[in-house]
């Protein structure tokens, strides 16, 4: 028997919540669920929440989680990030999935995914 039935809530940490929603709901398109200031912000992206927790001083955290958002068009969500400036790697093929490395204003590491059929 697990422990864990599942995924609750993944996190960053955020110096600016104002510009860490303005991208994550703005530029990504996701829903904001609730927000409560600059402490805690709740998105919905598909089955998951992505959450961002309250204003650092100077900067975020280094390392933890990244964020792996499922696309039916990475090359849309290529562009899409480009007419943005948002800061990207290239589209890579992984031999089952083809993903996309880019990054929040804090400088988080997101990856979108794109499952071959």
């Amino acid at each position: 028997m697990s422990l864990f039935s599942g995924v609750d809530v993944v996190f960053y940490q955020v110096c600016s919540m104002d510009k860490a929603v303005a991208f994550y709901s703005g530029i990504l398109g996701l829903e904001v669920l609730r927000r409560e200031g600059n402490d805690w912000t709740e998105l919905q992206a598909g089955d998951t929440v992505i959450a961002l927790s309250g204003e650092l001083a100077t900067r975020p955290h280094q390392g933890g989680a990244t964020v792996i958002l499922r696309t039916d068009d990475v090359e849309a969500v290529d562009r899409h990030l480009g007419e943005n400036d948002v800061q990207r790697g290239r589209i890579e093929d992984m031999g089952g999935a083809r993903m996309l490395q880019f990054f929040d204003p804090d400088g988080n590491e997101i990856v979108a995914i794109q499952p071959d059929a």
